[in-house]
């Protein structure tokens, strides 16, 4: 299964831990979304048109999922859950795949927008 990851999932992140093991697939791969930033070290993505995130796609083994719900706060209960768990479709250079992705739960969590959709490129710019 493949995973959309834009945050603190990236290499270089504090959070690409949770990735090993993953397989890289594309990066700098691009989706309909409007990024956020929450406020606490991390962002939150909202599906949609109008806006497009940045980000990569890794090949997800099926035990590393748990890990991932952990830290993404996912239970599959939208009521309480920080982030949802979806189905996208991706842009990469080889065409558009599938892959699941973290989108955001939680209104109050909506900040700033991240106008450049790419979370590397805005935490450069606050430094």
């Amino acid at each position: 299964m493949k995973l959309f990851v834009y945050g603190t999932l990236l290499r270089g992140e504090p959070n690409h831990r949770v990735l090993e093991g993953a397989t890289l697939l594309y990066t700098g791969s691009k989706i309909q979304a409007k990024m956020y930033d929450t406020g606490s070290g991390y962002p939150a993505v909202e599906l949609g048109m109008g806006s497009t995130i940045v980000g990569d796609i890794y090949e997800i083994h099926d035990q590393m999922w748990s890990n991932l719900d952990d830290l993404e706060g996912y239970t599959g209960n939208p009521t309480t859950d920080l982030y949802s768990k979806e189905i996208v479709h991706v842009q990469t250079p080889d065409g558009q795949i599938e892959a699941f992705i973290y989108t955001i739960c939680d209104e109050s969590m909506k900040l700033y927008e991240i106008p450049s959709g790419d979370w590397k490129v805005y935490r450069q710019s606050l430094k």
